[in-house]
């Protein structure tokens, strides 16, 4: 464990429990904000992507869908 998680513990430890899950939730929500920093890079890459063309192009063919229906899962 680092030096770095190891005083995360201790301060962690020292709040009361409703403080500590506010740092979790925001350690979380800084985790995930991490994973859409990832996909923006993915969205935003403007690289040909032939096998995903022609696979948006084949869905295109098959013509309009009925929109799912939660209701009917």
């Amino acid at each position: 464990m680092t030096a770095l998680c190891e005083r995360l513990i201790e301060i962690v430890d020292g709040l009361p429990e409703e403080k500590a899950l506010e740092v979790v939730d925001f350690a979380r929500f800084l985790e995930q904000q991490t994973g859409d920093a990832a996909w923006e890079r993915i969205i935003e890459d403007t690289r040909r992507r032939p096998k995903l063309d022609a696979f948006v192009a084949e869905a295109l063919r098959e013509g309009p869908v009925e929109p799912l229906d939660p209701g009917k899962l």
